[in-house]
């Protein structure tokens, strides 16, 4: 933003790190394994109640904290946005083609011994978007993931006040059309709605060394933001298929919740030891595989919505995790996690 101090994203990072902590900190790995948890659950379950507890701020949480960690690079930087779009690649669009080439192989293979192979078995994946769903359901997050970042290191050659108008009118765009713009490549379509949130995470970073008390205030944001969900004021948002829920109401609530957690996981985490911090963002490390390999666990597992028991979560979530894990460790971290190896 105009007129504020460079902020990298170890400085936010490492701000509310115990002494001697790593370079990363905990709290937002938390946040990012918690997001992570409420998706694959989302994705176990279904119903009003998961739709409304999870799908308003599992996703948007992401977003929140892309703005959050931002590196504003200023109008002068002519190259800042071919660079950004580098960096999101490799980190972002590299795993995304690896894990859709190797669980494409994979999945061609299995129908076909079905006898259930099609050319939209094929196709769908290739072209993402929300048309995907069973085990490439939730591969639209990545390039949104990617693009929404590039487009909000472009929109930095604007000034603030032109940027949040053309902000809020491509939120508004998607609201109105989700649908239509949903089903597009690679979710071009709706990767704009991220921004809103980008946006938010972005203010949090520049008012949160005014905030005292993280706990209590993120605890009041917390409640702000869950009691029109409650009250049935507020609908779910779906950013996946262009449901943006009830008109601003639903950001708000996304954003509230998001970051009243992201407050209060700060908050405790400065009174945890090292070792906390450290496991958490070595369970960070295997979030984007978990994100994109667990709908595949659902799809071999093959048990119904209504059938599915606390078990098929653990299962969902320690399966990918532990590989994902093991894979840190290995030559393949980058490419299949976007992590350097741990050595």
């Amino acid at each position: 933003m105009p007129g504020a101090p460079e902020t990298s994203e170890a400085d936010v990072a490492t701000l509310y790190a115990p002494a001697g902590a790593a370079s990363r900190s905990g709290a937002i790995d938390a946040l990012r394994v918690l997001a992570v948890a409420g998706i694959v659950a989302g994705h176990v379950w279904s119903g009003p109640l998961v739709d409304a507890g999870l799908y308003t701020w599992h996703v948007p949480a992401f977003f929140l904290l892309s703005g959050y960690l931002w590196k504003p690079r200023g109008p002068g930087s002519r190259r800042a946005v071919p660079a950004e779009a580098r960096r999101r690649f490799a980190t972002i669009m590299v795993p995304y083609v690896a894990w859709l080439g190797l669980t494409l192989v994979l999945h061609l293979v299995m129908l076909d011994h079905r006898g259930q192979l099609t050319a939209d078995g094929v196709a769908l994946p290739l072209v993402g978007g929300s048309e995907n769903a069973g085990p490439f359901g939730a591969y639209w997050f990545m390039p949104a993931l990617f693009l929404s970042a590039v487009a909000y290191r472009a929109l930095e050659a604007v000034p603030l006040a032109v940027r949040v108008a053309i902000i809020i009118g491509i939120t508004a765009v998607i609201h109105r059309f989700g649908d239509v713009l949903a089903p597009l490549p690679l979710s071009v379509g709706v990767a704009g709605a991220a921004l809103v949130f980008m946006l938010a995470g972005q203010g949090l970073q520049h008012v949160r060394d005014r905030v005292r008390h993280p706990v209590r205030t993120g605890a009041v944001c917390l409640l702000a933001g869950t009691a029109p969900i409650l009250a049935g004021a507020s609908e779910h948002l779906d950013i996946k298929y262009g449901e943006l829920g009830t008109p601003a109401l639903s950001i708000v609530v996304a954003v509230l919740i998001s970051g009243g957690l992201l407050l209060i996981l700060e908050g405790l985490f400065t009174r945890l030891p090292e070792g906390v911090h450290v496991g958490s963002t070595r369970l960070a490390v295997g979030c984007l595989m978990v994100v994109l390999t667990h709908t595949y666990v659902l799809w071999l597992l093959d048990i119904p919505d209504a059938e599915r028991s606390a078990w098929v979560l653990v299962t969902a979530l320690v399966v990918p995790w532990t590989v994902a894990l093991v894979i840190n460790r290995s030559a393949l971290s980058r490419p299949l996690l976007g992590m350097p190896r741990l050595r």
